[in-house]
């Protein structure tokens, strides 16, 4: 890895990964294939910098000076997301899940936040990562409001062009979203696919994922049921999320609150009525209200 900004990177999320525990110098090296001789005069800059923190136990951890950018990335969201982290905590809590704040960012959905066991995090959901393009199947959460022509070009996002079977799906999920305030989709078998692609080992080592392995699994993914619409059947369905748009005093949404990762498969009764409890622990949040 001859770029020393790619270095750089790679080191700041390496850290970020394991922010539970840091790593050692040698550890560190091993992760990010970096020579310790290389990143030796690299992490002394960021320790002088404040953008590392060196423990006790001679361990790196991310420093200081990146909860003020961190902040700063936010925004005007940053005390929303304030606000909402005890709730997440809650809902991660009681429904032995994660609890996860996404936010659309350009042509990203991107977590913000978490909440419940770190071991358990997928790795699509890693705060912070611009692994979810808004572009089907992924971004429906957002469409609640949004006008039909706003809806067909995030269809067009899509490639191959979505078929009629996908269209009508999308639309009868965006119709219960809103008479529900609430959508889930079905836990996909190409979603561990897709997590290899994106976080196989060359990539943790800081360059670009294989996008078009990854538009393979987007294609292959988009010929199944992603989108749970059916809460009244009673079959226990594997689920991959259960969210909630949060809409700003412009009824525009502002984020989105989800759960991943339950242990059982979920009844369509069952899956309506944890929609419903992550709607009621948003609805104390002053400036956003839930769909």
């Amino acid at each position: 890895m001859s770029n020393p900004t790619h270095r750089v990177v790679a080191v700041l999320n390496c850290l970020g990964r394991r922010a539970d525990r840091g790593l050692t110098l040698s550890e560190l090296a091993r992760e990010t294939a970096i020579s310790k001789s290389t990143l030796h005069p690299l992490v002394d800059t960021l320790l002088d910098t404040g953008y590392l923190l060196r423990d006790s136990d001679k361990r790196l951890h991310l420093g200081p000076a990146l909860t003020g950018l961190g902040e700063a990335a936010l925004g005007d969201r940053g005390h929303l997301v304030s606000s909402l982290r005890a709730s997440m905590n809650e809902i991660a809590a009681e429904l032995d899940a994660h609890c996860i704040l996404t936010a659309q960012l350009g042509d990203w959905v991107v977590p913000l936040a978490a909440a419940g066991e770190p071991s358990r995090v997928t790795t699509l959901f890693r705060v912070g990562t611009r692994t979810q393009p808004f572009a089907p199947p992924l971004g429906v959460l957002f469409l609640f409001g949004r006008s039909m022509s706003e809806l067909q070009e995030w269809l067009a996002r899509a490639q191959p062009e979505p078929d009629g079977r996908e269209v009508d799906m999308v639309m009868t999920a965006l119709a219960v979203m809103r008479s529900e305030g609430v959508a889930a989709a079905a836990r996909s078998r190409t979603k561990a696919q897709a997590e290899r692609v994106i976080f196989r080992e060359d990539h943790e080592h800081g360059d670009a994922p294989d996008l078009e392995s990854f538009r393979e699994w987007m294609t292959e993914l988009r010929q199944e049921q992603y989108m749970i619409v059916d809460f009244s059947d009673p079959t226990p369905t594997e689920v991959e999320w259960i969210g909630t748009p949060l809409l700003n005093r412009a009824g525009h949404v502002e984020l989105a609150l989800c759960a991943v990762n339950f242990p059982n498969p979920l009844a369509g009764e069952e899956i309506l009525a944890i929609g419903r409890y992550l709607r009621s622990k948003a609805a104390s949040i002053p400036g956003v209200r839930s769909a």
